[in-house]
Formats: C-alpha cells, sequence, structure tokens
C-alpha cells in the first residue's frame, strides 16, 4: 500500500480542485512570524477539526478560478517545510491540549516536488486556538485566540459560529469518541484453549504513509432524511418485501458488473467484498450528496481507503438511476464501488497480496496476511460505522453487514513485511471461499469493533489448517490500525 498513498497523492497534483479535505496554497517559503504561517495554523487547524486535511503548497488560482501550478515553487521552497519546525509552530497556538499529529510529503509532478501537508483529526477534543495573530503590516487579526476553526463542506476554513457548523464539529467530536471506545481492551481475555502459536509482534504492517518530512454564507449541511411516520399491517409488509426485492436485485447487478470488471482487468486469483444493507425507510439520495457521504466515510488510515474518491478521470465516480459507482483498475490493483440512492453499500478489491511487486517463493505462491487482514476488516467496520453516521441513522437503528472473501484456496497465512518467523508452520487454506453475515446495531459498531473483528477474522483464519486466533493479537494489530494516522 505503500504506493497507493503516492497516486492518492498525485492525484490531488494532477486533477487539483479545493474541497473540504483538500487546500491549496501559492509557492510560499515557509517561515514563522508571518502572515502566511498564521493563515497556515487557521487551516490546518480548520482541517484538524475536520477529520483530515490535505494542503498542497505550489498551486495558484487562474483567472477562471481553476488551480494551476505555480512557476514560482523551487526545492528551497518545498525543503523549507520540515514536520518538526510546523508542528512546533502550530503547537504554539495550542498551549495546553494534545499534540496535533502532521506529516509533510514530498511528491513530484512534472519534475517538480511539492510539499504536500497530511493533517489528522483531533484524538479527543476538537483544537481551539490560544495565541492572537495580528499582521504586522495590515492590522488584520488572522487568528485569534478562543476560537474554534472547522473546514466546510464548501471548501472554506471558518470560525465555528452558525448551528450546521456545530454540527458538524459535534459529529466529528462524536467520531473521535467511537475510535477511543474502539480502542478500549475487551473484557474476558483470551478464549480458553485458543492460545495460538506464536506470531511476532514486530512483524506489523509496514508504515503506509512513505517517507515523512513530518461575505461568508453559512453552510447548508447534507442531509438525509428518514420518513416521520411508521407504517404498520399489511401494506407496511408488503413494501419491505419490495425493498428487499430491490436490494437483492441490486446488490446481483452491482455484483455481476463488478466480477465481470474485475476479471476483464485481468484480476482472476479472488477479492474480498463486502455489502452494507441499511434500513428501508430512507428517502431517495441525489448523486451529489451521495459523493459527499463516499467522501466523508472514508477512514484515511492507510495509502488507498476503503470507497477511496479520486479525481482522475477514469477512477472517477459516475452518477447513476440507482446511484453512484467508481470502478478503480491501478494495474497492481483493482476497486470496485457503488452507492445505491437508498444508502446501500457494495465494494470489490482485488486480493493485496496478488500485486505484481509482491515477492513470491516457489513454495507460496498466493498469500492471505495475517496483519492486513486484520487491519482490512478493521477498517470496514469503521467504514460502515461512518456512513451510518453520514447518513444520520438512528442509533437504535439496525444494519446488515456481509464480509466475503473468494479465491484462498491454497493460499498461505504468511505477514506482510515478512519480519520475524510469522509461523511455526506453512498453514494452506481448505476452502475457496468464507462469508460472514451480521447484524450491526449502530450504536454498538465501535464500542464492539475489536468483538466483530476477532469474530470475523477467528472463522476466516480457522480455514487455514485449524488455526486458532489469539485474542490480544487481533486486538493488537487492530489498534495498530485504529492508531495509524495518514
Amino acid at each position: 500500500m505503500l504506493e497507493r498513498i503516492h497516486e492518492y497523492l498525485r492525484d490531488k497534483l494532477e486533477y487539483p480542485a479545493e474541497a473540504k479535505d483538500t487546500d491549496y496554497k501559492a509557492a510560499v517559503k515557509f517561515a514563522e512570524k508571518t502572515d502566511f504561517a498564521a493563515k497556515l495554523v487557521k487551516h490546518i487547524l480548520g482541517f484538524a477539526n475536520s477529520g483530515i486535511g490535505y494542503i498542497i503548497i505550489g498551486y495558484k488560482e487562474q483567472p477562471d478560478r481553476s488551480l494551476a501550478p505555480d512557476p514560482d515553487i523551487t526545492d528551497e521552497i518545498a525543503a523549507s517545510y520540515e514536520v518538526t519546525r510546523l508542528c512546533q509552530h502550530v503547537e504554539k497556538y495550542l498551549v495546553g491540549q494534545d499534540r496535533i499529529e502532521i506529516k509533510i510529503y514530498k511528491e513530484e509532478f512534472g519534475g517538480v516536488r511539492y510539499p504536500i501537508i497530511s493533517i489528522a483529526r483531533f484524538h479527543e477534543y476538537p483544537f481551539v486556538c490560544t495565541k492572537d495573530y495580528v499582521s504586522p503590516t495590515t492590522g488584520e487579526t488572522i487568528i485569534e485566540s478562543g476560537q474554534i476553526n472547522i473546514r466546510t463542506e464548501g471548501a472554506r476554513t471558518l470560525i465555528v459560529k452558525s448551528p450546521s457548523e456545530w454540527r458538524q464539529l459535534i459529529k466529528e467530536c462524536i467520531k473521535a469518541r467511537q475510535e477511543i471506545e474502539a480502542k478500549r481492551p475487551t473484557e474476558g481475555g483470551e478464549e480458553e484453549g485458543a492460545r495460538a502459536e506464536e506470531v511476532p509482534l514486530e512483524a506489523k504492517r509496514p508504515t503506509e504513509g512513505g517517507e515523512e518530512e513530518g461575505a461568508r454564507a453559512e453552510e447548508v449541511p447534507l442531509e438525509v432524511k428518514k420518513p416521520v411516520s411508521i407504517e404498520k399491517g399489511p401494506k407496511a409488509l408488503a413494501k419491505a418485501e419490495e425493498a428487499e426485492k430491490q436490494f437483492a436485485a441490486w446488490v446481483k447487478n452491482e455484483n455481476d458488473n463488478a466480477i465481470n470488471e474485475i476479471k476483464s482487468a485481468g484480476f482472476t486469483e479472488g477479492f474480498f467484498k463486502f455489502v452494507i444493507q441499511v434500513p428501508n425507510g430512507l428517502d431517495p439520495i441525489d448523486s451529489a450528496t451521495l459523493l459527499e457521504i463516499a467522501r466523508k466515510s472514508e477512514c484515511h488510515k492507510t495509502g488507498w481507503p476503503i470507497g477511496v474518491v479520486m479525481m482522475k478521470p477514469e477512477y472517477k465516480p459516475a452518477p447513476l438511476a440507482d446511484g453512484i459507482r467508481a470502478i478503480m483498475n491501478t494495474g497492481d490493483g483493482f476497486d470496485y464501488w457503488a452507492l445505491n440512492i437508498r444508502g446501500h453499500f457494495f465494494f470489490i478489491r482485488s486480493h493485496q497480496e496478488d500485486a505484481s511487486h509482491v515477492q513470491k517463493s516457489a513454495e507460496e505462491s498466493k498469500f492471505l496476511w495475517f496483519d492486513t487482514t486484520i487491519w482490512r476488516i478493521s477498517e470496514i467496520f469503521c467504514y460502515v460505522s461512518n456512513m451510518c453516521t453520514e447518513l444520520n441513522l438512528k442509533q437504535s437503528d439496525k444494519i446488515k453487514l456481509t464480509i466475503l472473501y473468494e479465491g484462498i484456496k491454497d493460499r498461505v497465512l504468511s505477514i506482510s513485511n515478512r519480519r520475524g518467523a510469522p509461523f511455526s508452520r506453512v498453514r494452506r487454506c481448505s476452502v475457496d471461499k468464507y462469508e460472514k453475515d451480521l447484524e450491526l446495531q449502530v450504536v454498538d459498531i465501535m464500542p464492539k469493533l475489536k468483538d466483530y473483528v476477532y469474530e470475523v477474522v477467528k472463522g476466516l483464519f480457522g480455514f487455514f489448517d485449524f488455526y486458532k486466533s489469539d485474542r490480544a493479537l487481533v486486538d493488537s494489530f487492530v489498534d495498530e490500525f485504529l492508531n495509524s494516522r495518514l
């Protein structure tokens, strides 16, 4: 997945467009105690309070309001953006608060290196500015103590004032709290008699992030409304049965189309898939809102998130009569996802272990990576939780989730980075498919994340010569995923 984060970032360079999670700035050398540095702090805090964000240095707005590379960008300017220096500067405005998480990528495009600042969401509490900055040249107050900034759907950084802005901030606080709940140690420890053979804890997933350098208008919030009235009786039953038929037909259509696309692209050795069925009753959702829901449901903890929304024409989601769909063939991997107008979601991805750059020995021609699988399944549940939040489902609502692994027969259970002795002996899978159906209450998804992940992987790994998954070890990889920041 290391290459995937660079592809994701290059997409932002090749197809520049400001969005809730992306901003572009001119080629300005970073220097503390300047107006530009203060404005940068304001935007960084806005992104950190809004989920995640990327600030790309070296692009200018054109007369037609489009964005294009700034001809003034130089290696000297790129080198001025160093992660420790930038973090120290930002934290001067955050006295007494958690440390802000920033990474800086130096991404090459068109023979030029562009600094890309990646900002992670706050851990538990939103960031509040604790220091003023007044421009010495204009007298303008650029950032002020006590203010809370967010990044809005209209790609603006604003001080939280209006009800819609407070709702957005509260939604991020809920997501942060859910992640904290998911990290809590599980009760009861490992199952009796289920102690696994030792897998070295140092054999962990490789770092995904690559090399680190480290006039206002109120926004109208996206609303996905549910009918107020609840029908009962034979009419309601018939309506529910019809909704089930429509859902089944939609899933079959997407599955047939996805299988045809993935095989036509040459990925014939299997995939993993999951389907989310939300409660009946959501009003039809327009394609623009669906696109924003998809974008906001992404979990930016790996280099290539599940359901990633790209701007590259051949990857960009397309609006359809029954929702939106994206098909992405990167050469080393294949993704297909669809979001239905009623909120259902379908996803397929080729096995990462089959990518051409993966080294394969003669006796182990195909793998299933123990650590990566736990990360993937953890991400599925986090994605489901985010999507439920963006669809405004009630905490008491129940959703159905199906997870399927196909093309796993004769694969060998292994570790992605190959450090240490992964298993005491070769364990091959004896079945070609593994499927798990779950019914989840929205309120439970994140607090019970580790329970759900363990339930899925215990069944999957059990087909690898009766492998018994160690609960503490599985939990450690879930924590590793939850703590990952890009």
